[in-house]
């Protein structure tokens, strides 16, 4: 009666498929994943990505199979696994991800398990762009590093900066994770410089902020060695790396000339922005008066506190101290909400936002939009209906940004 009810279901679903996004679907079937409904959870999966076709990516197959292997339907499992090695677009994360995955456990014992591995590893290790990692500043007995990543094409001389953040939490493991989409700016012949700043919970905002700047200057100051123009810089990021992307392109731009480290004698300048979802604006979050910055408990359980924890050097004891005072932690966080230091010498911006984002609000993104348009900033900004706080979700208006970028990278 069982498998009855389970055909049945998946009749269902298959039937259902027909006029629902593939964005739904999947939604669908990550609800029945959580509730154990394995089989409808792959029939589901199978589809949305149908629906999706040649558009449907390599972690929606890895989703797929592993809920297949779950189902206890090895075939269909291996069939997922072997369109990701044949698709050529596999990554080295997604392929340690997938052997390491624990969905997987009842499949690990196939003999078509490690040969599949194995190829699909080599196939990774075949898909991945030269890259080459750099030291771009030191801070507390510790490098600040980040990766150029070089075009397979011919290199069209300009940078794109990406940001790698989320939640303002930054890691070496991130630019694997985030060469997918810095696909579509190499494919053009852009050098793509992925950029780890200091993490929360140890660093705040203030100090990723800054070392993006520095990450900026060494870029520029190295454009020779990397084979870039030094005035053809874009950044892009996500969640929190749009939030330091827009920080970076709102702000003052102060030079020292006699800085002692001739990097910190160049420009932190750059000429064009494209971001997903960015917070802009941490004193009104979500509409007027609603203070993100001393909502501790909120924070703490979202785990982005360590963010927000701003610390001072107190020279007396020669310790950070954490800042507590109400009025000096809105004027911090006043100083790192771009919407209050938009310019009309900003550059332009592309801005890309779900409506159904329910991590960063769309106002958030709305806000400040009007205060370019108010400035004179080039713009453009997309609402996505039914967009949540996911690339995925967006992912034919996110392919816009190399477009953004050669219009105003020229």
């Amino acid at each position: 009666m069982r498998n009855l009810i389970l055909c049945l279901c998946g009749i269902l679903f298959t039937q259902l498929s027909f006029g629902q996004t593939a964005a739904t679907l999947y939604k669908t079937g990550d609800s029945l994943y959580r509730i154990k409904d394995y089989k409808n959870a792959a029939i589901v999966y199978a589809a949305g990505i149908r629906v999706e076709g040649s558009a449907a990516s390599i972690n929606r197959y890895w989703a797929g199979s592993s809920r297949w292997a779950l189902a206890g339907e090895t075939d269909s499992t291996f069939k997922y696994l072997n369109i990701i090695i044949q698709s050529g677009k596999v990554n080295k994360s997604q392929a340690r991800g997938i052997e390491n995955d624990p969905d997987f456990v009842s499949v690990k014992n196939d003999t078509r398990w490690q040969p599949a591995i194995t190829k699909m590893q080599k196939q990774a290790e075949k898909n991945g762009y030269p890259q080459e990692e750099f030291v771009y500043g030191r801070k507390d007995g510790t490098a600040l590093t980040l990766v150029q990543i070089k075009p397979k094409v011919k290199p069209n001389g300009k940078a794109i900066i990406y940001v790698i953040s989320g939640s303002w939490f930054s890691s070496y493991n991130g630019i694997e994770v985030s060469t997918a989409p810095a696909e579509q700016f190499l494919a053009k012949g852009y050098t793509v410089f992925a950029v780890i700043h200091g993490s929360q919970p140890r660093y705040a905002i203030p100090d990723a902020a800054n070392d993006i700047k520095r990450a900026i200057r060494y870029i520029r100051y190295n454009a020779a060695k990397f084979a870039i123009d030094p005035d053809h810089i874009g950044i892009t990021g996500t969640s929190a790396g749009g939030h330091l992307s827009l920080v970076v392109a709102t702000a003052d731009d102060k030079i020292n000339p006699t800085a002692p480290d001739p990097v910190d004698r160049v420009s932190s300048r750059i000429q064009a922005v494209a971001v997903l979802f960015p917070p802009t604006d941490l004193l009104n979050w979500g509409g007027p008066g609603f203070n993100m910055a001393n909502a501790k408990e909120l924070l703490k359980a979202s785990q982005t506190w360590g963010a927000l924890d701003y610390k001072v050097w107190n020279d007396k004891v020669a310790l950070y101290e954490e800042v507590t005072d109400t009025a000096a932690r809105n004027k911090i966080s006043k100083e790192f909400s771009p919407i209050y230091f938009v310019s009309p010498d900003d550059p332009p911006v592309f801005i890309i936002h779900g409506d159904a984002d329910l991590t960063v609000p769309l106002q958030q993104s709305q806000s400040i939009i009007a205060k370019f348009k108010e400035a004179g900033v080039p713009n453009n900004f997309i609402i996505k209906k039914g967009g949540r706080h996911n690339g995925e979700t967006m992912k034919l208006e996110w392919q816009q940004f190399v477009d953004w970028f050669d219009k105003y990278l020229k």
